[in-house]
């Protein structure tokens, strides 16, 4: 296994390189994410499981990015950790009808009424509707929209165990790469020794969405 330092080197070139999530991207609004960490005694992943609202594209997206030094069977072709790997799933949608002049919102295809939301429309933050609609989501169908086990279970090879779950941690932006974060460093040591223990919540999360708008 690669050094703590090894580690944090690897994620410090791969941020650079645009290889890690930046929650600030102009062209996506990441609205919610979960940090996964995967590891054996060789090798290492992390999967960044995120619930998007992608304007120019499929609206509300799930997407799976991975960042790590270890080769995974991907639809049956190699896939380099090294390099980067994505998968992006669609878990809900929301559409609006014209013929009612409303929205339809629906989460693993069930039907979810506007009624049962708490809306706050954000004029200042955004020109649609649909991403107040899409944070309105998350109190109560956050899970439904990750990513689940077996949506996501191709991109781990095989032997490696999950050594972390988390919903908050310190990201990093342009300013702080990953080894300058709070969280990271202790990541990687964690991915070093297999301890989980090893890893203190952060005194200043930042993966709520409210600390990337207005961009």
């Amino acid at each position: 296994m690669e050094s703590p330092q090894q580690i944090l080197e690897f994620l410090d070139r791969s941020f650079n390189e645009i290889k890690i999530p930046c929650l600030g991207n102009l062209n996506v609004d990441y609205l919610s994410s979960r940090l996964l960490a995967f590891r054996d005694e060789h090798q290492w992943i992390i999967m960044f499981n995120s619930i998007t609202w992608c304007p120019a594209g499929e609206g509300l997206t799930t997407i799976i990015e991975c960042v790590g030094n270890c080769n995974s069977q991907k639809n049956n072709e190699q896939q380099n950790f090294h390099f980067g790997s994505n998968l992006s799933l669609i878990t809900g949608q929301i559409k609006y009808d014209e013929l009612l002049n409303d929205y339809l919102v629906t989460v693993r295809g069930k039907s979810i009424p506007l009624t049962g939301l708490n809306i706050i429309f954000r004029p200042d933050l955004f020109s649609e509707h649909e991403p107040d609609i899409a944070i309105a989501l998350l109190a109560n169908y956050r899970e439904e929209l990750l990513a689940n086990r077996e949506e996501y279970g191709g991109l781990i090879p095989e032997g490696l165990t999950e050594v972390l779950c988390l919903d908050e941690w310190h990201h990093p932006n342009w300013d702080c790469p990953p080894s300058q974060t709070e969280s990271f460093p202790l990541i990687a040591e964690v991915l070093y020794t297999g301890n989980p223990n090893l890893y203190k919540p952060p005194s200043s999360p930042n993966t709520d969405w409210r600390f990337w708008f207005p961009k």
